[in-house]
């Protein structure tokens, strides 16, 4: 069979020079992302960016302190009425020199305006650090798509490619049954067709395998080029267990608690209702402790040639009276923001309530639909050497043959196809509840060998007995309560 080549081409060849020692772990993935993920990187700078809000709004209410000097060089033709001759007389200073230095600290004593944005700082600042938290668990989650989406684009090719291998030696088959007249055209003509079609879909599978390696690289970096060609492959079988989840009544309690994404929001509605605080202050009156030195010398017309020293300590209070509607305005636009906020957090509430219900079904689903697919390939492959049988002793045609071997590989694409769903189920059911770790993920990465462990296709064959129990890799939700992952442990 002749299939393209190129990319599958350059990964198989360099799979065979260097073995299995090189292989590319979903670990190794994710201490490549952290590195290179320009997403993790972004949300790094963003909340070193939020950070700073609460030191900006601190300075408010701390010591101010200036300091300005001026030097000039000044000349000066003054014209002089005399009261009592009536006559005009012309005094001139050509270039004469003056300066005024001046420092002055000011402390704010009374300042509402200052102390609500101190509050909404300090609110933004802890909205920041949280959904960081929430990115570093969305990079995990992330990755670990990009990582199985790429596996099983491997899997489907190879599949695909058994598949065409198969059809190609049932043709053999059916041009040697032909001449020797025990076949007929039709035979040949229906194998003919599926296996043209099989060659279409190992295209496609070349195509998607192409599509998600370039994608996984776009996360690790392209300098893992070479160990991405290597990436591990699922192990033959485990046995997920839902039953030994907690309740979905404590998920969703989790997730209302250390989601991430609901914490952000309440942070939010914090800093909009220190905000309306704020507006509102602007009709406020302020006082300021002043204290200020000046010095001095010809900074006027009337102190030409003297020099002064003045220092000055006192209070200074400040009362608005008017300023055209616009504190009103913007007092009105921060409450229409913080109902905004409210509503946000209420939607974002609800919708990770949605989705922790349907990734707890997920999980549950997925591992029943594993067990009864790893049934279903088991009695295809069956049916496929019954089948065969069957044709030699004459009871059943080549179309039989045909759509047994079609049933099989379905059942096999299908079960490939629930393993990474059920995984991936286990990691957004944490990822809602926001409780996603790094141990998290190395307890999928245990469901993952390097290359040739288990021999060719074992991600799913049919043939294979080692079995990983979920129990041991799995984690209650009520040993993560309050467990919102700091982003120093996190990282």
């Amino acid at each position: 069979m002749k299939i393209r080549t190129g990319l599958l081409a350059v990964i198989a060849a360099y799979a065979a020079s260097v073995g299995s020692a090189h292989a590319f772990g979903l670990m190794d993935a994710f201490m490549a992302a952290r590195q290179f993920d320009p997403q993790y990187r972004a949300a790094w700078q963003t909340r070193e960016a939020g950070l700073q809000e609460e030191r900006i709004a601190r300075a408010q209410l701390l010591p101010q302190a200036s300091f300005s000097y001026g030097y000039n060089r000044n000349w000066l033709t003054q014209n002089v009425e005399n009261p009592q001759t009536g006559q005009t007389q012309t005094n001139s200073n050509d270039n004469y020199p003056s300066y005024v230095g001046r420092i002055e600290v000011r402390q704010p004593v009374v300042n509402f305006q200052g102390w609500a944005g101190l509050r909404q700082g300090q609110a933004l600042s802890r909205m920041a650090e949280v959904e960081f938290d929430g990115r570093h668990q969305e990079l995990m989650l992330r990755l670990y798509e990009t990582y199985a989406n790429t596996l099983l684009a491997r899997d489907q090719l190879s599949i695909a490619q058994s598949q065409a291998t198969a059809l190609e030696e049932q043709m053999r088959s059916n041009d040697l049954m032909f001449k020797a007249g025990e076949g007929t055209r039709t035979d040949m003509i229906e194998t003919r067709s599926r296996y043209d079609v099989a060659r279409a879909q190992v295209i496609a599978a070349e195509d998607e395998l192409g599509a998600a390696l370039r994608e996984l690289i776009g996360i690790v970096g392209p300098g893992q080029l070479t160990s991405v060609e290597q990436l591990d492959q699922l192990v033959p079988k485990f046995s997920p267990s839902p039953a030994q989840l907690d309740s979905v009544e404590q998920w969703v309690q989790l997730g209302r608690t250390s989601n991430a994404q609901v914490a952000a929001g309440r942070f939010n509605v914090q800093a909009a209702d220190a905000n309306v605080d704020r507006s509102r202050a602007g009709h406020y009156p302020q006082l300021n402790l002043v204290a200020a030195h000046q010095r001095d010398e010809a900074d006027s017309v009337s102190t030409i040639n003297q020099r002064n020293r003045n220092s000055m300590i006192g209070v200074q209070l400040s009362v608005p009276i008017f300023s055209g509607g616009g504190v009103s305005a913007q007092t009105s636009q921060a409450v229409a923001n913080y109902q905004r906020a409210q509503a946000e957090l209420d939607a974002t509430s609800s919708g990770v309530e949605v989705e922790l219900r349907r990734q707890y079904a997920l999980v549950q689903s997925n591992a029943a639909k594993i067990q009864a697919l790893e049934s279903a390939v088991e009695s295809a492959t069956l049916l496929v050497e019954a089948t065969q049988k069957s044709v030699a002793g004459g009871m059943r045609v080549n179309l039989d043959v045909l759509n047994a071997e079609e049933r099989l590989f379905t059942a096999r694409r299908d079960l490939a196809q629930a393993r990474y769903d059920y995984l991936n189920a286990f990691m957004q059911l944490r990822y809602y509840a926001g409780v996603l770790t790094v141990d998290d993920l190395q307890t999928v990465a245990r469901y993952f060998a390097p290359p040739g462990t288990y021999g060719r296709d074992s991600a799913y064959s049919s043939n294979e007995t080692e079995k990983i129990d979920m129990k041991a890799a799995s984690r209650s939700p009520s040993a993560s309560v309050g467990r919102l992952p700091a982003s120093a442990r996190a990282r």
